[in-house]
């Protein structure tokens, strides 16, 4: 109890911001759904998203406090804000604009995104579903299974294996539920490695960096080609 208080303690900042975002997240799922339960049924199932949304907190100041207290990962690390710009807005909006052409072309399921203004609480949330349960979950068993993991660079070639594992998870689940109609195959193979890359990309910054700027760099990439383009294709391919 005592070193829990100490990691407390020690880690203050580190939790409050964690916590104010898990907050505003769960206030998100909280309107939705009052609104519209239904947007969570494909993700949560017949579990209540209350309660599903809970769990996945739980689960991720669990974890939180696992990786600060070993001083694995970050909530967040204070720093010029120009380092991380590439990666965490200029990437995720040039994979954006990828995904739309290839959308222009293959004309994508009308069904694809949630519609504004759900948009705008939803795939925050999902992000942080996905940050919880893809990124962070998996990379603290791995750090925990093989500690060392936490003394190699960032170019150490046996911490980018494990990277790339775990990157091949969420692309692994979206190809596995597919569309809720036909899309070509160089469509399905170009959706494959874009999440890929997403999440390599992420991977490296969250390593690099903390939790908040790989989450960032989903926020971005969510605005671009969920919420805006989500909301033009509407009109414009259908």
């Amino acid at each position: 109890m005592d070193r829990l208080r100490e990691l407390l303690r020690e880690n203050r900042k580190q939790y409050l911001l964690f916590g104010l975002l898990s907050l505003a997240i769960l206030g998100c799922v909280g309107v939705l759904t009052a609104v519209t339960p239904q947007v969570f049924l494909p993700y949560f199932g017949s579990l209540h998203p209350m309660l599903a949304i809970l769990g996945v907190i739980a689960l991720g100041v669990v974890l939180m406090t696992l990786v600060l207290s070993r001083g694995w990962f970050a909530v967040y690390t204070p720093g010029p804000l120009r380092e991380r710009l590439a990666l965490t807005v200029f990437l995720p909006t040039l994979l954006a604009v990828g995904m739309v052409l290839v959308d222009s072309v293959a004309v994508l399921p009308e069904d694809i995104n949630v519609p504004v203004p759900y948009s705008l609480l939803f795939y925050p949330t999902m992000g942080y579903v996905v940050e919880i349960l893809f990124h962070l979950l998996p990379l603290s068993l791995a750090f925990l299974a093989v500690p060392s993991l936490a003394e190699d660079s960032n170019r150490s070639l046996r911490l980018w294996v494990v990277l790339v594992a775990v990157a091949l998870l969420e692309p692994a689940f979206q190809l596995q539920a597919g569309f809720s109609g036909p899309i070509p195959l160089w469509a399905t193979v170009y959706v494959g490695l874009n999440i890929l890359t997403i999440n390599l990309a992420q991977l490296y910054l969250f390593r690099r960096y903390d939790f908040l700027t790989m989450y960032a760099f989903r926020l971005v990439y969510y605005l671009g080609w969920h919420v805006v383009w989500g909301t033009v294709r509407l009109g414009v391919l259908f």
